[in-house]
């Protein structure tokens, strides 16, 4: 297995963000680590610096695009990033819409964040991946991309698209030897996942599912999906007619609500 020289993760203050960085915590790989919370980013920086790792944190706003690829682009200068992790992204009870659907305000809340958050982090290190042909991008999408979910509308397309835009990228890249991942989690034990009410099936531990994200990852798959029980569910509703899974899904608005 390949171990990564410079890994850089957004969102990585709390949750899988920074499960994650802690995985990757060891001698002789440097962190670069972001979010909006510097007191946690702080907390989550210490914790790795003493597992070995070298480790340097930026508090920042994903949807400043200017601020986030300058911070990226002297991340990278200052040692190449090999690994960079998309996760940053608003879920939970702020994506959960009321009966007549999203506010305008929430809405584009969630598509800056979940959307342009990623092409913010993703973008300004492409030429630098494509020109080193090498590089390994890792973008963090959700199962409620293959499915509309009736309680989350909208942070269920923003799943489909970024979801859609590694797939994309994979293909593009591919000829230049940089690695697109696209990571579907189902429910994960984390702050954001546990404001959410009403059932979460097939929940995992967030510890459980950093491993599985890292080992794949390690492994080159283009997909990471998980718990497989849910995932399959997701991917059968996503080609049965409508006619069944609507009523479905409709019984799960109303557990959410």
């Amino acid at each position: 297995m390949n171990i990564p020289q410079h890994v850089l993760i957004t969102g990585a203050n709390s949750g899988i963000g920074a499960a994650l960085a802690r995985r990757y915590a060891q001698a002789e790989t440097r962190l670069s680590l972001t979010a909006r919370d510097p007191a946690r980013l702080q907390q989550i920086s210490d914790l790795c610096s003493g597992l070995g790792s070298e480790t340097q944190w930026q508090a920042l706003d994903i949807t400043d695009a200017g601020a986030v690829g300058q911070w990226i682009m002297d991340c990278d200068s200052q040692r190449p990033v090999d690994l960079l992790i998309a996760n940053a992204g608003i879920g939970g009870s702020a994506v959960i819409a009321p009966d007549s659907g999203e506010t305008l305000d929430a809405a584009q809340k969630i598509v800056a964040t979940n959307i342009l958050g990623v092409a913010n982090t993703v973008v300004p290190l492409l030429p630098r991946f494509v020109a080193r042909r090498s590089g390994h991008v890792v973008i963090m999408s959700s199962l409620a991309a293959y499915v509309g979910l009736p309680q989350s509308p909208l942070y269920s397309a923003t799943k489909a698209a970024v979801r859609i835009y590694g797939q994309a990228l994979r293909r593009l890249l591919a000829p230049n030897s940089v690695c697109v991942t696209v990571v579907c989690p189902g429910f994960v034990e984390t702050p954001m996942s546990a404001s959410v009410p009403g059932p979460r099936p097939f929940i995992w531990d967030v510890d459980r599912a950093a491993q599985r994200i890292v080992r794949g990852i390690a492994r080159g798959e283009r997909e990471i999906s998980f718990p497989w029980a849910l995932a399959a569910l997701a991917r059968i509703a996503d080609v049965l007619p409508p006619a069944l899974v609507d009523p479905f899904l409709a019984r799960t608005r109303r557990s959410h609500a």
